[in-house]
């Protein structure tokens, strides 16, 4: 439909029967009752719109005219609706604004004269109802309905198209997306759950007997068993964590795998993402079996393996469809999507003339199986850092892992071509890391060990890491004898909240400055030389407070004189007494219940504020009210408890506002009379 066309088809104006109708609608009135407000009184008519219509060239033409336009003697339509059945189109025009519309008939705001309508049903003659069904072929529909029902289908059809335009791109998509490997269910089961693995027990056991389900045979731990707590198996060997069983019938665990793909358009590639449960049951003898595995998201990947498009499977636009549809973003992990345990078997090929030809990945993904993982950001991290191969290839296979997934500080010098000086360690230290598979915490603490001079064998890395951590370790490396340190802490326990004493007992020891003697770094009772440290550290501390007040005292001392003649004050009733020392603060704060004994100290001794207090005459030992002030005006007047004062104490108050300014005027007169002579 051209617009330039469309303005030429006949107008239309209200006719004098329609205009006679209105006249006739005279309405009734009724009354809206609320609880909680006033009752408000209205009019409903018995009709809100009238239309009329015209068929010129194969088009439609409706004019809609409100009540309230009509009841005011304007014949002209608000709104004039076209309709195509040819092309299946419509649109509306809006002469008052001179502007195009694409809503339908039931989405115009007719400005209706009151809130309160009730859907009555718009009025249009015989001759415009049978010219309006003739044309949309509705037989004897009301024209409203008529109308909407036609606008309905063509946005249907519409969307329809739009719906099948997208879903055909992403079919074309999803139709490049190879088969899974054969394998793919037993890697899920043998990697993917490797941490999956349990020593099953029972309380009632004395022998120590658990069940592993791993080789499944009951086996006789070392020593007695605690729920959720690793141990190892004694036939298999492998790592499994300790559970107590009682009346469970199943164990169920759940895992996110994925697989990268190459498209068959090879066009790029394809992370696919699964949700995988497995459950071992009791009369199975615990053998692992899946509990389903759904596919839910996919990422596309270009060539350089850069994220280019995400697929999610779900119900696809409230069509109730589900199927492969565009990623809808829910929730707050829309950039975290890709977590998942990276199927590794196909890496090797997968790399083959890309840009990670020489980065052997399928080593990094197997040396840490059942590990989650960002996929997509690891291969980011991995372009970014090229020591990251060189690791791999030096079977530096947690070093790797831990650069790879870390984003923010990286421990490492890229601008250095060896490996060992990259890691900023020695040559032989280098051998070493290469034989525990040191992790990038555990070399945070080689270096920093380095940095102080500190030799440290393999054992000492793994224990001041693991036991300590880098950056408490520093504080040890400081006094030297590594080994004497891990000799000790081991005879301590090594439990987490006995090393955190003993770093709190390192700081008291520097506090007090006392000479690092063996003595003193490893005392033989370190719970009593703890107390004793702590305690002398307090008392020095509190020492050094009181030396501090003690000096601001003197200070307030010197204030006191010229602060007496400005706030000096008292009546019949009421007397302003200042303090003198800090515990006049304390006493004043304690009494009235307020935090005057804080930080109010402090700002009298700065200057910032002059704190008095309020006493009646007749009893001025007895806390009243807290009065602090700046100057002349009063910043604060608070009784116990912070609250407000009496009306008769903040009368004498404002008396005595006034006679501080006139005290304040006259030293400045003063001041400026011996500044002149």
């Amino acid at each position: 439909m051209r617009k330039k066309d469309l303005q030429k088809i006949k107008h239309l104006t209200a006719t004098p029967k329609i205009m006679e109708l209105v006249k006739q609608d005279a309405g009734e009135t009724k009354t809206a009752q609320f609880t909680y407000k006033s009752n408000k009184t209205y009019r409903i008519y018995e009709r809100y719109q009238y239309y009329r219509a015209v068929v010129e060239n194969e088009i439609l033409k409706l004019a809609v005219f409100p009540r309230r336009c009509l009841a005011a003697g304007i014949v002209e339509p608000e709104y004039e609706i076209y309709l195509d059945k040819r092309e299946k189109k419509y649109l509306t025009y809006d002469p008052s604004q001179g502007r195009w519309l694409t809503g339908k008939i039931d989405s115009l705001k007719y400005d209706l004269d009151t809130g309160y309508w009730y859907g009555n049903k718009p009025w249009a003659s015989e001759n415009t109802k049978k010219i309006v069904n003739d044309y949309l072929e509705t037989g004897s529909m009301e024209v409203k309905e008529a109308v909407l029902e036609f606008q309905n289908k063509v946005g249907k059809e519409r969307l329809e198209r739009k719906h099948r335009t997208e879903i055909e791109e992403i079919d074309a998509v999803m139709n490049t997306v190879p088969e899974l490997p054969k394998d793919f269910d037993n890697w899920i089961l043998e990697s993917a759950f490797i941490h999956e693995r349990y020593l099953l027990y029972h309380y009632q056991d004395k022998e120590n007997r658990a069940y592993c389900t791993h080789c499944g045979k009951t086996v006789k731990l070392s020593k007695t068993p605690k729920h959720n707590t690793d141990g190892i198996c004694p036939s298999c060997k492998t790592k499994a964590m300790i559970k107590a069983w009682k009346k469970q019938k199943y164990l169920i665990d759940g895992k996110k795998v994925g697989i990268i793909q190459k498209l068959t358009d090879g066009s790029g590639y394809v992370l696919r993402r699964f949700y995988c449960r497995i459950e071992r049951k009791q009369e199975n003898d615990y053998r692992i079996k899946f509990a389903g595995c759904w596919e839910n998201e996919r990422f596309i990947l270009n060539e350089n393996f850069h994220e280019k498009g995400r697929y999610e499977f779900g119900l696809y636009k409230q069509t109730g469809i589900t199927r492969w549809c565009h990623d809808r973003g829910n929730y707050y992990y829309v950039a975290e999507k890709d977590e998942c345990v990276l199927y590794h078997r196909n890496l090797k090929n997968l790399r083959k003339g890309t840009e990670f030809r020489y980065v052997p990945l399928e080593e990094l993904f197997s040396h840490n199986q059942g590990c989650y993982s960002y996929t997509i950001r690891i291969l980011s991290e991995i372009r970014r850092k090229p020591q990251i191969e060189y690791l791999i290839k030096t079977h530096l296979y947690r070093l790797a892992w831990d650069l790879a997934k870390t984003v923010g500080k990286d421990i490492t010098d890229p601008t250095k071509k060896k490996l060992w000086q990259a890691l900023k360690i020695t040559k032989e230290q280098l051998t070493d890391c290469i034989k525990m598979n040191i992790s990038a915490r555990e070399l945070d603490t080689l270096q920093r060990a380095n940095e102080l001079r500190i030799k440290l064998t393999r054992e000492q890395i793994r224990f001041f890491t693991e036991e300590i951590g880098s950056q408490l370790s520093v504080e040890i490396f400081k006094y030297k004898h590594p080994g004497k340190f891990e000799r000790y802490f081991k005879r301590l326990g090594q439990e987490k909240q006995r090393i955190a004493d003993y770093m709190d007992y390192l700081q008291d020891v520097e506090k007090l400055r006392l000479t690092p003697t063996e003595d003193i770094l490893f005392p033989k009772n370190f719970t009593a030389a703890h107390q004793r440290t702590a305690l002398q550290r307090q008392e020095r501390e509190d020492k050094m407070e009181h030396m501090k007040i003690l000096e601001k005292e003197k200070l307030l001392e010197q204030m006191l004189p010229e602060l007496r003649e400005i706030y000096e004050y008292g009546d019949n009733d009421f007397m302003i007494i200042l303090p003198t020392c800090k515990a006049d603060f304390n006493r004043e704060g304690r009494e009235n219940h307020n935090c005057v004994g804080g930080s109010y100290f402090d700002k009298m001794i700065k200057g910032e504020s002059c704190v008095m207090f309020l006493r009646k005459k007749e009893d001025p030992n007895t806390a009243f009210c807290t009065v602090e002030m700046k100057g002349s005006s009063i910043k604060q007047c608070r009784a116990i408890y912070n609250r407000t004062a009496p009306e008769d104490a903040e009368k004498f108050m404002e008396k005595f506002s006034k006679e501080v300014e006139h005290r304040i005027q006259k030293k400045r007169k003063e001041l400026r009379i011996q500044a002149a002579v």
